[in-house]
């Protein structure tokens, strides 16, 4: 696993402590919150790829709604 520095941590808006020891369990939150991050913003693209494939939906069902409702002579 790679270490986070500083300035990664504070791009992502984490909070490393002041003292530089090795603290396992602090570097375990760490890795664990970067991967939970990961896995909301994997799972937040897939919603944003659902939605603009949903947009054009919309607009195909608009036109069947206009055809339905002004049927053309």
């Amino acid at each position: 696993m790679q270490a986070v520095d500083s300035a990664t941590a504070s791009t992502i808006g984490l909070q490393l402590p002041a003292v530089k020891k090795a603290d396992a369990g602090g570097k375990h939150r760490i890795i664990a919150e970067l991967k939970r991050l990961e896995q909301e913003t994997r799972f937040l693209e897939e919603e944003i790829e659902e939605l603009e494939k949903t947009e054009k939906v919309s607009a195909a069902c608009q036109e069947g709604l206009n055809f339905i409702w002004f049927p053309p002579d």
